[in-house]
């Protein structure tokens, strides 16, 4: 899989400035998210930066990880469009149960998966693998072929405002796209298919701290026809594996406030299934 920047976040989000200018806070997985933003409205955004910076607060665990936005996906899905789903692989993703994470246990969890072995070392000489296999048997998504297609970024920021255009164009350059513009066009064919695609790869397979749709996304949904010809459970372990280098790296900085990226839901559900039969 190819490896973008070490740190998988989009620093260029929007067409006219760096930063991630979407942060959104709302629901129970991104309201303790962390973080303030741009707010996106012109001369607000920096009142609201200077009063946060006066009322400083603890900040949890920064995740983006989100059953609960995927839950809200699905609910959106027309008939039509779950056919199609299926149809390209991902049908076991419709039956996909877990709502919340618990940010203490993945914490826990992350300091203990080897990025190197990818397996969970959780003392005790008790070791739990993190294959694709495994990331099969939770998600049900394809599991044969190569790595997601690659595209250079400079191509897929045009891709995504292409489609930021297409999407929501009255707020796409204030807060680029966002999961709850991706539902709103669930009901629209394709267009539809791929807003739904590139938001369960940002709310649950491949989450990072951006709270908006990255190139990443783009690219992996450019061509809808063969999504499901690629080896999706291989990237979600290769993913996990970058998560949990970064995550080490940031602990040492920033103890358990440093952000969780990756498949946390996957850890979590892994762990709790399989560990009482080892």
């Amino acid at each position: 899989m190819h490896e973008r920047q070490e740190r998988e976040q989009d620093p260029d989000f929007d067409p006219g400035t760096d930063g991630d200018a979407g942060s959104e806070q709302h629901g129970e997985d991104d309201a303790e998210a962390g973080g303030d933003g741009d707010t996106g409205a012109d001369g607000d955004g920096d009142a609201v930066n200077v009063a946060n910076k006066k009322r400083p607060r603890k900040q949890p665990p920064a995740i983006r990880c989100s059953p609960s936005k995927f839950h809200e996906l699905l609910k959106a899905l027309p008939a039509d469009l779950e056919d199609i789903v299926k149809a390209r692989g991902f049908g076991g993703l419709l039956g996909f149960k877990p709502t919340c994470l618990d940010r203490k246990l993945l914490t826990w969890l992350m300091l203990r998966l080897n990025p190197e072995t990818m397996k969970l070392e959780l003392g005790g000489g008790k070791v739990i693998d993190v294959n694709e296999h495994i990331v099969w048997c939770l998600f049900q998504i394809p599991k044969v072929g190569g790595d997601p297609p690659y595209m250079s970024d400079a191509e897929a920021r045009v891709r995504r405002n292409e489609l930021g255009e297409q999407i929501c164009s009255s707020t796409y350059k204030r807060l680029g796209i966002r999961i709850a513009d991706t539902k709103e066009q669930e009901a629209h064919g394709d267009l539809g298919l791929r807003a739904f695609f590139m938001a369960v790869f940002q709310s649950l397979l491949f989450s990072n701290t951006d709270s908006c749709i990255r190139l990443e996304d783009v690219i992996y949904t450019e061509d809808l026809d063969n999504i499901g010809k690629i080896n999706w459970c291989k990237a979600v372990v290769d993913n996990l594996s970058k998560a949990a280098r970064l995550y080490k790296k940031d602990f040492a900085a920033k103890g358990v406030h440093a952000p969780l990226i990756g498949c946390g839901i996957f850890l979590m559900v892994s762990f709790c299934c399989i560990y009482w039969l080892l």
